[in-house]
């Protein structure tokens, strides 16, 4: 956890580094520095996951990269994993002043974990076309809702902090449960909660 609290902190800190130097330089560099930051529990990419990312078509459009990490004991070892994910917002309602609800958010991700036993190349000791799927990287589709409040903004440089929640499986997931209607559909759904502070 130690090494996840680091990168929590620096992923957490692109958000206010040189935020003077920005302010002082608009429109030359300021493009550059992340739109929002997350902190996320669950939801398949981690045990707790750090991300930044960019929004785009008026916020329509977010594309966010995750840092997640599963602490041993949790799992059988420590995982690092990455995530890309794009997340559509096509429904906004202005809720009053300080308060906006995005209650229909989709999205589509690529998830790759680190580790042996995670490869994406099937291994020389499996005979040929053994697996058909790769345990070190996959894809998937989820939905959620968000809340955008305007929390911490007369106090920090952030526009608001927003919570959200997500529920998403992944490809191979769903073709097992159509391979197989005996699994439960609670056995390929992951529920995921979250925070994002706002540039």
């Amino acid at each position: 956890m130690r090494h996840f609290s680091h990168w929590i902190l620096l992923l957490w800190s692109l958000i206010f580094i040189n935020h003077t130097q920005a302010q002082s330089h608009v429109g030359k560099y300021d493009w550059l520095l992340p739109d929002y930051v997350k902190l996320q529990y669950a939801g398949g990419i981690g045990f707790l996951s750090a991300g930044v990312g960019y929004t785009f078509a008026h916020q329509r459009i977010d594309a966010t990269f995750f840092y997640g990490y599963v602490p041993k004991g949790v799992s059988i070892d420590d995982l690092h994993s990455v995530s890309l994910q794009l997340t559509a917002k096509l429904i906004r309602i202005r809720l009053s002043e300080n308060y906006q609800l995005l209650p229909l958010n989709f999205g589509w991700f690529l998830h790759h974990t680190f580790g042996s036993e995670y490869w994406i190349k099937l291994p020389s000791h499996y005979p040929p076309e053994y697996y058909w799927w790769s345990p070190g990287r996959n894809a998937g589709v989820f939905v959620g809702a968000e809340l955008k409040t305007k929390w911490l903004a007369s106090k920090t440089p952030a526009s608001g902090l927003a919570i959200y929640t997500r529920l998403g499986t992944r490809g191979l997931y769903l073709a097992s449960k159509v391979g197989n209607s005996s699994i439960p559909i609670t056995d390929i759904i992951e529920l995921g909660f979250g925070i994002a502070l706002y540039r």
